[in-house]
């Protein structure tokens, strides 16, 4: 019945502040906003595996709630795939960013867990090389 994923939504009580922070320091630049959704979005463009010629996109958007959640705890986690965890949890320390946690699983890869500033959960995956 499911045949993917369509987007990641994050909620924020300042939107523009915490997309601020994805591009500084995970590097995720906003393609614009949407007055419609009244959303700060991304986009990441992927070819189906059984038809390659399929292009597909991911959205991934922070978008505004009426509700105060500050310093609310949030639920689930996000997995980010990256090239070289190294680098980014070098350049994450450089912006003051705590790394909760780091593990090395060699079938899956090297692992990093950090928090946003709105306090969602984040998973940062460097895939071994099999993968």
């Amino acid at each position: 019945m499911i045949d993917g994923i369509g987007g990641v939504f994050l909620f924020s009580n300042d939107t523009k502040k915490l997309a601020a922070w994805y591009r500084d320091c995970l590097g995720i630049v906003p393609a614009g906003e949407d007055s419609e959704c009244n959303s700060i979005y991304a986009t990441f463009d992927y070819r189906d595996i059984e038809n390659p010629e399929i292009k597909r996109t991911l959205a991934w958007a922070i978008m505004p709630t009426d509700q105060d959640i500050k310093d609310k705890p949030r639920t689930g986690q996000i997995n980010y795939r990256v090239k070289n965890l190294g680098e980014v949890l070098s350049h994450l320390k450089s912006k003051g960013v705590v790394i909760d946690k780091t593990a090395e699983y060699p079938s899956y890869g090297n692992f990093a867990w950090v928090k946003d500033p709105d306090g969602n959960k984040i998973e940062l995956w460097e895939p071994s090389e099999n993968l």
